[in-house]
């Protein structure tokens, strides 16, 4: 129950905040979505290149010509 209401004055609280500091939230999120979009970036690019590097396996797949049957 603690939680519950701990969230409901959170959210209140939020809601007054943007409400009120509008053109400041604005500010933030203009700064703050780029920085977000060339961190996704790279991890977007670390995970491709990653997974170029590395090469596949056909592990028990049904063309490998290990496996007796």
């Amino acid at each position: 129950m603690p939680s519950v209401i701990f969230g409901l004055l959170a959210l209140a609280l939020g809601l007054l905040g943007v409400t009120a500091w509008w053109w400041s939230v604005t500010e933030f999120l203009r700064g703050a979505v780029p920085v977000a979009l060339l961190i996704l970036g790279l991890v977007a690019l670390a995970s491709g290149v990653q997974s170029v590097r590395l090469p596949r396996s056909n592990k028990g797949t049904a063309s490998d010509p290990d496996i007796d049957g």
